[in-house]
C-alpha cells in the first residue's frame, strides 16, 4: 500500500514540474524578445542618430558653403550719358517735360526728395538724383531751368554753376548667360517701410524666432482649419529664403522636413540682417518673358520704373503683396485682385504701427500706378542696346557678362534719341497715316569722337525686332557721288570743284556683253557744268562720266580708305550707288568726310566698370588721317553747296540761318530707297526711309528722309562747319569755263576753294585790272576817311 502511495504523490510531484518548466520557457523567450526589441530599437536609434548627425552636418556644411560663396547672378547693366543741361541748349519745354517722365521723375509741389520736379509755366524746379561715373559724379540738388524760343534761357543751380547734369539713365540689362535677373540693393538702401510691411506682413516674429516658428505654424494651422483649406502658411522668412536660394518651389512633406533644419542653421551662423538683405535680393516677383524677376530693386524698377528708394508706400506695398503670389496678383494682368492685395497689406502696416491712420487712408486711394509693360527706360530703346550688344560681345564672355554686374556706360544722348523717333515717326506718319507701308532707321554720330549718340531701328521704336539701322542693306542711291567726286579731287593737277563735266548722255560697255545708259532725274542734261554743281544738283550723267575718267577701281580705293570693309565690285553701277549698305555704314563711310579726313571707329561704349564702380576697361577714341585735308576741305565745301542750292536746300527753311551744314540726298532705283546723310560740326545724322518689302516707296531722298534729317538736327544743339581753309588751299575766283581764273565782279566769276596745285596759270585778264581798280577806290575811300 505504501508503494502503491507514493506513486501518485511522485506522480503529482513530477506533473506539477512540468506545467512550471512550460511557463518558465515562456517567460524566458518572452524576456528575450523584449530585450530584443530594445537592443534592436537602441541599435536603430543610434543608427538614425548618426545618420541625422551626419545629415545634419552635411546641411550645415552644404548651407554655409552655398551662403559664403553665393555670387547673385547680376547682368550687365548699361547707361546713357548723363543728360546735360545748360544755358543756350536747344530745348523745347515739351521735350524736356518728356525727358523727364521717361526718367520717371514725379511731379511734387516744392520737388522735395530727388527724382522729382514741379513747374511753373516755362521755369522748372528739378530736384536731381546724385550719381556717380568715371568723372566723379554730381550730387543730388535742386535746379531751376528756364525755358524759352526752344532753349534753355537760363538756369540756375546750388553751387552756381550754370551746367547741370542728370543721372546717366538706365537703358538695359545684358544677361547672355541664363534667365535670371536682378538688381543688387544693399540693406541699407532698403525704405525701413518695405522692411516694416514685409515683416508685419510675412513674419511678425522674424527677430524672435531661430529659423521656425512655432507660433506662427500654430496661427496658420488655426487659419486652414477655419477656412478648410489652405489659405496660409507658417513659413518664416529664412525658410522662405532656404526655399528660394536651395530648394525646389514643390509642397511636399520631404521638402518641409529639409527646409526646416536647414533654416535653423542659417539662422545659426548669420545674423538677421544678412538674412534679410538676402532674402530682399533674392525673392521672386514675377516673369517678364523669358525674364525672371528677383529682388525688391528690380521689380521696383520692372513695375513702377523707379529706383526702390524712391517708391511711396501704395507702392511699396504692392511689392510685398506679389509675395503671396507674383502670378496670382500681378497688378498688370489682375489690378483688381492686386489691388485688394496690396490694400490688406497697408491695412496690416497700420495695425503694427508703420502707417499712420491718415496715410493709410490717403494711400489706399492711390492707384496701383504701374507703369506699362515696356514702357520702363529698360525698354526704352531697343536698337541701340542691340548694338551694344554687339560690342560688347567681342570683348566679354557671356559668363562674365551675365554675373559680375557690369556697368556699362553707354555714348547713348537720351535728347539725341528722342529727338531722332519724333522726327522719324512725324514725318512718316504724315507720308503714310495707314503706318503699313513706310519704315525708316536713323544713326546719329559725334564724328569727332565716334560716339553713336543715337541709333532708330524701326518707325515703332520701342518695337524689339529688325534693327533695320544695323542689318537693313540696301543701295546707297547718289550717297555715294561724294566719294565720285572726292576720288577726282584727290588728282588735284586734273580736277577741282571748278572743272567742268559733261552733264551728257553716255553709255558704257559692260564685260556681260550688254550696255549700260543712266539717266538724269528729271531726264534732262545740262552740258557742261563745274565738277560741283554735278554733286549739288545730284547729275547721274555727269557723275558717271566722271567715274569712268577716274575708274571705277579708284573709286573702290577711296571706299577703302574712307572706311568701308566689305568688297566691292568695280562695277561701272557702284559710281550710283548700288552698293548695298546698312545706315550704320553709311555713317562709318561718312564720319572721315564730317571730320576733314580723320577716320575714327564709331563707338557705342565709353567705359566698363565693375559692380562696385571701379574702372575695368575703356574705349579710347582712336583716330587716323585716311584723307588729306585739303581734298576733304574741297569735298566738305561741295557737299555744303548741295544744302545752300542744290537737292537739299528745303532744309535751309528748317535750320538756323547761319548754321553751316553739308550733306547728300540719296535716292535708288525705281524709288525704293530714300536716303539722306549729313553733318554739321558736331553731329552727322544717316537717315533711310523706304519698305520692308523692297517695293517702291514713293519717295525720293529730298522727300522722304531730308525732312526727317532737317527736324532732328534743328532739334540738337549745332554748331557750323568751319570755314577757314587748310594750309594748301585757297580761295579763287574762276571764270564761267572753269579753266582760268578770274576776279570779284567780273562777267560770271564764281569763287571756289582750291588746291594750289589746282590754281590754273592762265587768267581771263578780268581780275587784276578788276583788283587795281578795286584797289584805287579803297585807297580814295581810306584817304577822305
Amino acid at each position: 500500500m505504501a508503494k502503491n502511495a507514493k506513486k501518485p504523490a511522485s506522480a503529482r510531484k513530477g506533473s506539477a514540474r512540468r506545467p512550471a518548466k512550460s511557463g518558465n520557457k515562456r517567460n524566458n523567450r518572452s524576456a528575450g524578445r523584449r530585450w530584443f526589441s530594445w537592443r534592436f530599437i537602441a541599435k536603430v536609434s543610434v543608427v538614425l542618430l548618426v545618420l541625422a548627425a551626419a545629415g545634419l552636418a552635411y546641411l550645415d556644411a552644404y548651407v554655409r558653403d552655398r551662403f559664403d560663396s553665393h555670387v547673385w547672378q547680376l547682368p550687365a547693366r548699361v547707361y546713357a550719358r548723363p543728360v546735360e543741361l545748360y544755358p543756350g541748349r536747344v530745348l523745347a519745354r515739351n521735350d524736356m517735360l518728356k525727358m523727364l517722365e521717361l526718367m520717371r521723375y514725379r511731379r511734387a509741389g516744392g520737388a522735395p526728395t530727388p527724382g522729382s520736379y514741379t513747374t511753373d509755366g516755362n521755369t522748372l524746379v528739378i530736384h536731381t538724383r546724385g550719381f556717380r561715373d568715371s568723372d566723379g559724379g554730381e550730387p543730388a540738388q535742386r535746379i531751376r531751368v528756364t525755358l524759352g524760343g526752344g532753349q534753355i534761357s537760363a538756369l540756375d543751380s546750388n553751387d552756381g554753376d550754370s551746367l547741370a547734369r542728370l543721372e546717366p539713365l538706365q537703358i538695359g540689362s545684358i544677361h547672355p548667360g541664363h534667365t535670371e535677373d536682378r538688381v543688387f540693393v544693399p540693406l541699407d538702401r532698403v525704405p525701413p517701410l518695405l522692411v516694416q510691411m514685409l515683416l508685419a506682413t510675412e513674419d511678425r516674429d522674424f527677430y524672435e524666432h531661430h529659423g521656425v516658428s512655432p507660433r506662427g505654424l500654430a496661427r496658420a494651422m488655426v487659419a486652414n482649419v477655419k477656412a478648410g483649406g489652405l489659405v496660409q502658411g507658417g513659413s518664416t522668412l529664412t525658410q522662405q529664403l532656404v526655399k528660394n536660394f536651395w530648394l525646389t518651389q514643390d509642397r511636399t512633406l520631404a521638402r518641409k522636413l529639409v527646409e526646416m533644419p536647414m533654416a535653423v542653421l542659417l539662422e545659426l551662423h548669420y545674423s538677421k540682417e544678412q538674412i534679410l538683405e538676402a532674402y530682399l535680393n533674392e525673392v521672386y516677383l514675377g516673369q517678364d518673358g523669358k525674364r525672371a524677376i528677383h529682388g525688391m530693386g528690380l521689380g521696383a524698377q520692372f513695375y513702377f520704373g523707379r529706383p526702390l528708394e524712391e517708391l511711396e508706400p501704395h507702392q511699396l506695398a504692392t511689392l510685398v503683396a506679389l509675395l503671396k503670389g507674383p502670378s496670382y496678383y500681378d497688378p498688370r494682368r489682375n489690378p483688381e485682385r492686386s489691388l485688394a492685395r496690396r490694400n490688406t497689406v497697408l491695412k496690416v502696416a497700420l495695425e503694427e504701427g508703420a502707417l499712420s491712420d491718415q496715410e493709410y487712408r490717403r494711400f489706399r486711394e492711390r492707384d496701383l500706378e504701374v507703369v506699362p509693360r515696356g514702357a520702363s527706360p529698360l525698354y526704352a530703346f531697343p536698337a541701340f542696346i542691340d548694338l551694344v550688344r554687339r560690342q560688347l560681345a567681342r570683348d566679354y564672355p557671356a559668363d562674365v557678362l551675365g554675373e559680375e554686374g557690369l556697368r556699362i556706360h553707354s555714348t547713348l544722348d537720351v535728347l539725341a534719341q528722342l529727338a531722332s523717333e519724333k522726327a522719324l515717326s512725324e514725318h512718316l506718319n504724315s507720308l503714310d497715316a495707314s503706318g503699313d507701308a513706310l519704315n525708316g532707321a536713323v544713326v546719329v554720330v559725334a564724328p569727332a569722337q565716334g560716339d553713336v549718340l543715337a541709333l532708330v531701328g524701326s518707325r515703332e521704336s520701342r518695337a524689339q525686332g529688325f534693327n533695320r539701322a544695323l542689318d537693313a542693306t540696301r543701295p546707297m542711291g547718289s550717297l555715294v557721288k561724294p566719294v565720285v567726286m572726292l576720288t577726282a579731287l584727290q588728282r588735284p593737277k586734273r580736277y577741282s570743284l571748278a572743272t567742268p563735266v559733261a552733264d551728257e548722255p553716255i553709255t558704257v560697255p559692260l564685260t556681260t556683253g550688254k550696255k549700260w545708259t543712266p539717266q538724269n532725274f528729271d531726264g534732262e542734261s545740262k552740258g557742261p557744268i563745274p565738277l560741283v554743281d554735278a554733286l549739288a544738283y545730284s547729275r547721274n550723267q555727269a557723275t558717271v562720266r566722271l567715274g569712268m575718267d577716274v575708274g571705277p577701281d579708284a573709286v573702290v580705293r577711296t571706299l577703302s580708305q574712307l572706311g568701308v570693309k566689305k568688297t566691292v565690285p568695280a562695277y561701272p553701277s557702284i559710281l550710283l550707288g548700288s552698293i548695298g549698305m546698312t545706315p550704320f555704314e553709311v555713317a562709318m563711310l561718312y564720319q572721315p568726310l564730317a571730320t576733314g579726313g580723320f577716320a575714327t571707329p564709331l563707338r557705342s561704349i565709353t567705359d566698363v566698370l565693375d559692380k562696385d564702380g571701379e574702372p575695368l576697361a575703356r574705349y579710347p577714341v582712336d583716330t587716323e588721317e585716311v584723307i588729306d585735308s585739303g581734298p576733304a576741305y574741297l569735298i566738305q565745301w561741295g557737299m555744303q553747296q548741295v544744302v545752300e542750292k542744290g537737292t537739299a536746300r528745303s532744309a535751309r527753311s528748317v535750320l538756323p540761318a547761319d548754321l553751316k551744314v553739308a550733306g547728300k540726298t540719296g535716292t535708288s532705283d525705281e524709288y525704293r530707297d530714300a536716303w539722306f546723310a549729313g553733318f554739321s560740326g558736331n553731329h552727322l545724322s544717316v537717315v533711310w526711309v523706304g519698305r520692308d518689302n523692297n517695293e517702291n516707296a514713293r519717295v525720293t531722298g529730298s522727300s522722304g528722309a531730308l525732312p526727317v534729317w532737317s527736324r532732328l538736327m534743328a532739334g540738337l544743339p549745332q554748331t557750323s562747319l568751319s570755314q577757314v581753309p587748310p594750309p594748301g588751299v585757297e580761295e579763287v575766283w574762276m571764270d564761267p569755263s572753269g579753266e582760268k581764273t578770274s576776279g570779284k565782279g567780273c562777267s560770271g566769276a564764281r569763287e571756289y576753294p582750291m588746291l594750289e596745285a589746282s590754281i590754273p596759270e592762265q587768267s581771263d585778264g578780268c581780275g587784276s585790272a578788276t583788283q587795281v581798280k578795286e584797289g584805287v577806290v579803297e585807297w580814295f575811300k581810306g584817304w577822305f576817311d
